[in-house]
């Protein structure tokens, strides 16, 4: 029987030919196929030039650049995840807003009289009396500001230990966790 051009794949011994104009795997090892897988066999001993050998797929290696880029995007991303935590509860337009809260609070701390059109409406819109939303909204700017600290420093020095390695084996073995203060990091 002719095959025509057949594939050997080296990986498994199998075969692929054509049958009814399609391919078709030929697998070694199941009994209901034996029959075939001999036939096959015969055809690819008997007419070599007819049999194409199929290595297994080897990935690309990276170069040095490349897998420093790969691995500066996973710790870019590591510390976005970790700062979206802090702000998943507030729809966007509102985070919009934080430094001007920030600014408009500071502003009113150091002088009462300053203006403070955003905090105004706010504090009237919440029933709350302006020194008080004040206060909270410094509270929370400065605990997003020590917290966002602790994830930049820990993201810049991921960055750091990146930019010191020499191999590909270094950048592979540098290990990408941010952790909020106070968690452990994860193993």
């Amino acid at each position: 029987m002719s095959f025509g051009q057949i594939i050997h794949r080296t990986v498994d011994d199998s075969y692929i030919i054509m049958k009814n104009g399609l391919p078709y795997h030929v697998y070694p090892y199941a009994a209901e196929f034996a029959e075939e897988w001999d036939a096959v066999f015969a055809y690819a001993e008997e007419h070599p030039e007819m049999v194409t050998e199929e290595e297994p797929y080897v990935p690309p290696v990276p170069t040095l650049e490349e897998a420093k880029a790969a691995k500066l995007a996973e710790i870019n991303a590591a510390a976005d995840r970790a700062i979206s935590k802090l702000t998943a509860t507030y729809p966007d337009r509102e985070i919009a807003t934080f430094d001007k809260q920030e600014a408009e609070a500071r502003a009113y701390a150091a002088d009462p009289t300053a203006a403070t059109p955003l905090l105004s409406a706010l504090s009237q819109a919440r029933g709350m009396e302006l020194p008080e939303l004040v206060r909270r909204v410094i509270a929370k700017a400065d605990a997003f500001a020590v917290v966002c600290g602790s994830i930049i420093g820990q993201r810049q020095a991921l960055e750091d230990r990146l930019d010191a390695c020499e191999t590909l084996e270094d950048v592979e073995a540098l290990t990408v966790a941010i952790t909020m203060p106070g968690e452990e990091a994860e193993a």
